[in-house]
């Protein structure tokens, strides 16, 4: 008894202890929970060197441009496959929309590999290192069976039950929306006597959704053989998300400071055909079945604390709502819960890891015939801190089917991750624009689970940011690529005023520096 005694008074210790240490470390957390700040991106000095904003009356006559900038059907099928037919109209309707834009004394234009823009905004101060802002003018095809409206009437029309209006068409998200918000602000610049000091450039590719090799790629290249060095480059990216991120009731702005990479792996099954009435017993398809079952239940490990995701939530937790505050300002202390929270969602899964998808499937070619072979393309966006060798190795080990034979068809490196931060002069002039025009939203940064023609850019600087300066639900975000995408003429609208503001933002705060 003596003996029992001292091991339930050594087992009540231990637990003593261990209560001890997580109430400990739970007034830890709420202590950082309670003090923890945000970064405030406002500058109130700069605000007097900022023109007044946009004009209403200006404003008006873009839902009517975009709309027709939708109806313009630049469709890019595969790689070289685009529509240049459209692409020239396109440029035709670009110059006859912005004419003082393509017409200013300090504007070269110049037309890239035939189809793609470049735009060099000359500033008087050479000395002054140069951005660029990048859009693309191709969109991916549309299954018209599928919308609602017409994908290319370029239409305004006003959602039934809240009665904002809206420019439905393929491209008023991914991309037009770039394209034309930093035309419709560099022509009011133009038209309103802006003479810059710092120079910049503009560049549109024709065939980003193709893997951009013709336009960006293009652009990309021109421009290293001239020298050019820039302090940061910005293209599409992620929108201010609104009600996505949860315990987040106001909107998070988050800026791609990296983006996936890419993938492409074959999985092919050879076994024994025959006639459908005495199927063998190991057939090609269901080992196949098997391989991209065993996948699905075998998700790619989790990343989560080696790249961006725990800036992106400790940023957040300033502003999040309790508990979530709690776990947001202690990603040390709940990592293993949040990991398990992430991958419930398909939008916060693919933040974390590697990403698997089975996109093509194919076997047979006969109702009544066993098929010998089928295979099946898995496309994979790999987790910037992930190299490409370990992804390889954990298909193999999850299909674990020597009799399946995996082939790496294609790779893309992940982008490295550009700096962020009050200290860098590019995210820091991003996010006060961006708490110019959203005021409400807390800036945070994120990795781009898609991909950008920013690639090809990389070499020109270490500093590339991604982002839609428009606010999106998660219902919006199922529009990218998907039937019935439409603008709101008041993202629209915001979209307009962002690039102008961070026109003159990079101008005026380069000239005081």
């Amino acid at each position: 008894m003596v003996v029992l005694r001292r091991v339930c008074g050594a087992v009540g210790l231990v637990l003593a202890i261990a209560v001890g240490v997580v109430a400990l470390l739970l007034l830890v957390g709420i202590i950082r929970a309670v003090t923890i700040e945000g970064e405030d991106y406002r500058d109130p000095g700069l605000e007097g060197l900022i023109r007044e904003e946009l004009p209403k009356s200006y404003l008006q006559t873009l839902p009517e441009l975009m709309g027709r900038a939708l109806a313009i059907p630049t469709v890019s099928t595969a790689p070289g496959d685009y529509d240049t037919e459209q692409l020239l109209r396109f440029h035709a309707f670009l110059r006859e929309s912005f004419p003082n834009a393509f017409s200013a004394s300090f504007i070269e234009v110049e037309v890239v590999n035939n189809y793609s823009l470049l735009f060099t905004v000359k500033g008087s101060d050479p000395t002054l290192e140069p951005y660029l802002l990048a859009a693309h003018m191709d969109v991916v095809p549309v299954d018209e069976s599928k919308w609602t409206k017409d994908p290319w009437s370029g239409q305004v029309i006003p959602d039934p039950e809240t009665g904002e209006d809206f420019v439905w068409g393929r491209g008023a998200i991914d991309d037009k929306l770039g394209v034309m918000g930093i035309m419709a602000a560099l022509e009011y610049l133009v038209t309103s006597g802006f003479q810059p000091t710092r120079s910049f450039y503009v560049a549109f590719g024709h065939d980003e959704e193709v893997q951009g090799e013709d336009g960006a790629g293009h652009i990309g290249a021109l421009l290293q053989d001239r020298g050019v060095k820039l302090d940061f480059v910005l293209d599409e990216g992620m929108p201010v998300l609104d009600g996505v991120m949860a315990g987040m009731e106001i909107p998070v702005a988050a800026i791609g400071v990296t983006e996936k990479g890419w993938m492409r792996v074959r999985l092919e099954v050879d076994g024994e055909g025959g006639h459908s009435s005495i199927p063998p017993q190991d057939q090609a398809v269901t080992r196949l079945a098997s391989a991209l079952v065993n996948l699905h239940r075998n998700p790619q490990p989790s990343m989560f604390g080696k790249g961006t995701e725990d800036d992106l939530l400790t940023l957040m937790a300033h502003k999040a709502s309790w508990p979530h505050k709690l776990v947001y300002a202690n990603t040390w202390l709940f990592e293993p819960l949040l990991k398990v929270i992430m991958s419930r969602s398909r939008e916060t899964n693919a933040i974390i890891r590697t990403t698997t998808a089975a996109t093509i499937v194919r076997a047979g070619v006969k109702e009544n015939v066993v098929p010998s072979s089928a295979w099946a393309i898995l496309n994979h966006r790999v987790h910037p801190a992930q190299p490409l060798e370990e992804v390889v190795k954990h298909d193999i080990a999850a299909i674990n089917d020597p009799l399946v034979k995996v082939t790496v068809e294609d790779t893309r490196e992940a982008h490295p991750i550009s700096p962020y931060g009050p200290h860098v002069p590019g995210w820091r002039l991003l996010a006060a624009t961006v708490a110019q025009i959203f005021p409400e939203a807390v800036t945070v940064p994120a990795s781009l689970v898609a991909n950008t023609d920013t690639r090809f850019y990389l070499n020109l600087t270490h500093c590339v940011y991604r982002f839609y300066p428009l606010l999106l639900t998660k219902e919006d975000l199922s529009r990218i690529h998907g039937p019935d995408e439409r603008i709101s003429v008041a993202n629209l609208g915001r979209a307009v005023r962002f690039f102008y503001e961070l026109m003159l933002r990079a101008d005026r705060i380069q000239g005081l520096s």
